[in-house]
């Protein structure tokens, strides 16, 4: 809790009546960082340490070492000696540098409390001081993640589709962080199958709205003609089959976040009604006058071209700009690096795990499958892939042919198997068929199928074994 400053002076440091110089390296209200001493054999729990501010300091403490010649002397003064000295100095710093040493913030006047962390910035006063040396953080840290370490990993599990280790992924996680505190629309926008649900979540989740429903209408899967009623609700005998009211998802949303995914096959008509409700938070029912507010964050999400689309006519060019205040362009995985690897080899263990199954992890041959396939379903056919190859395999590892993979050939556009381009599957096959013919031509006898593949006898009989070709004859 106390904040640390560069402090690269000389120091003195007392130990048993020896007066030994060291190199300081920084300086909080808890105590200093320093190297280069030659203190091996003091009593380190009781030093004293003398240094220059604006004046000459002295404080008792004692010494730790964190690493060969470096340690840290934690001071053993009373709460009014640190305030008047290493306070005093530590607070004289943060304003002459004018940024909050906790959240980096800017300050403009000599503020005792940070603006936008509210941390304290004024150490001159003793019950402060005392204060924060009473805090035990570390129980605290401990007490949290205790309480909260299962839940952290559950949502760790339930949401690792979205870890990524690519520059193109660090972006996205960046832009996470950045929207989720504001209120604004966000736009996502991406192919099928790279997770535009899942960062829209991580958007929620980070939000001031966590607590509130996060609500999804998929626009692509609901009739035109029921989206409506599905978006705003209807009053009892609206139209026919309107038996009682229904709230709709707006309504129910209220105080979190409505994900509409797909909108860009929201029908034209109504896509000026949602844009009304994203001017103004109001609506009405179906068959009802009755103005509803609705405290509502709009995230939607497409992989469509709305540029295009509102080219063409098919998408509002109002709306389009009201959703893009704030857009996140999700890579497609063939774009992301080595995450199909990372991502693959993480789901091998967790689908194995849930089978019961001790399936070690991928082949190398498999690795370079995963890492060359051009994954037009994304994440999504990334993790049905390896869900099926951890069913389907006997295997400790998993291969090429449990991945199962298909590719399109581009000089004939047909669907192939990536046995096509896999060199290995393909020298064995030739393998095996050169041997047939030899064995056929030499009636089975092994020197002279030796001598028609140009190899020798025992690389005759293993391949023999190997691919169960005939009876050896001599």
């Amino acid at each position: 809790m106390s904040p640390r400053i560069n402090f690269n002076r000389s120091v003195i440091i007392k130990c048993d009546h020896q007066m030994i110089p060291a190199q300081s390296l920084d300086l909080s209200l808890y105590g200093m960082k320093i190297k280069n001493h030659p203190l091996d054999n003091c009593d380190n729990k009781n030093v004293e340490i003398t240094f220059e501010t604006d004046s000459i300091i002295s404080l008792k403490g004692k010494m730790l070492s964190y690493r060969p010649g470096h340690s840290v002397v934690l001071f053993k003064e009373s709460p009014e000696k640190i305030a008047d000295t290493v306070g005093s100095f530590i607070t004289k710093k943060i304003y002459e540098g004018k940024v909050c040493p906790y959240c980096k913030e800017k300050l403009q006047n000599r503020e005792k409390i940070c603006p936008k962390c509210s941390m304290c910035l004024d150490f001159t006063s003793p019950d402060v001081i005392k204060i924060l040396k009473d805090f035990k953080i570390g129980k605290v840290i401990e007490k949290l993640t205790g309480t909260e370490k299962e839940k952290i990993e559950k949502g760790l599990e339930e949401n690792k589709e979205m870890i990524g280790t690519s520059e193109s992924m660090r972006k996205v996680f960046q832009l996470i962080r950045k929207f989720a505190p504001t209120d604004y629309p966000v736009l996502i926008i991406g192919e099928t199958g790279t997770g535009k649900e899942l960062t829209a979540r991580a958007i929620h989740e980070r939000s001031n709205r966590s607590s509130k429903p996060f609500v999804v209408v998929n626009c692509a899967a609901i009739p035109h003609d029921l989206l409506e009623a599905e978006l705003f609700g209807y009053e009892k005998g609206a139209f026919t089959g309107a038996d009682r009211r229904r709230i709709g998802k707006i309504e129910h949303a209220n105080g979190g976040t409505l994900f509409l995914d797909e909108i860009g096959d929201m029908p034209y008509d109504l896509q000026s009604k949602i844009l009304r409700f994203l001017q103004e938070f109001t609506f009405e029912r179906i068959g009802s006058n009755e103005t509803i507010s609705a405290d509502v964050r709009i995230i939607a999400a497409t992989n469509v071209d709305l540029d295009e689309a509102v080219q063409n006519g098919t998408f509002r060019r109002d709306l389009y700009y009201r959703l893009s205040v704030l857009t996140i362009k999700l890579p497609p995985l063939r774009e992301r690096g080595e995450d199909p690897v990372i991502m693959a080899k993480y789901f091998v263990e967790r689908y194995s795990k849930e089978l019961g199954k001790n399936i070690k992890g991928l082949t190398s041959d498999a690795i370079e499958v995963i890492r060359d396939h051009p994954w037009p379903g994304n994440v999504r056919e990334l993790i049905n892939t390896i869900r099926k190859a951890v069913v389907l395999t006997d295997k400790e590892y998993i291969d090429v042919e449990d991945l199962d993979l298909k590719i399109k050939n581009s000089s004939n556009g047909n669907e192939n198997g990536y046995d096509v381009l896999n060199l290995k599957k393909n020298i064995e096959d030739l393998e095996k068929r050169l041997l047939k013919e030899a064995f056929i031509i030499a009636k089975g006898n092994v020197s002279k199928i030796a001598k028609l593949l140009g190899i020798s006898r025992p690389k005759v009989y293993k391949l023999m074994e190997k691919y169960g070709v005939g009876e050896i004859i001599e």
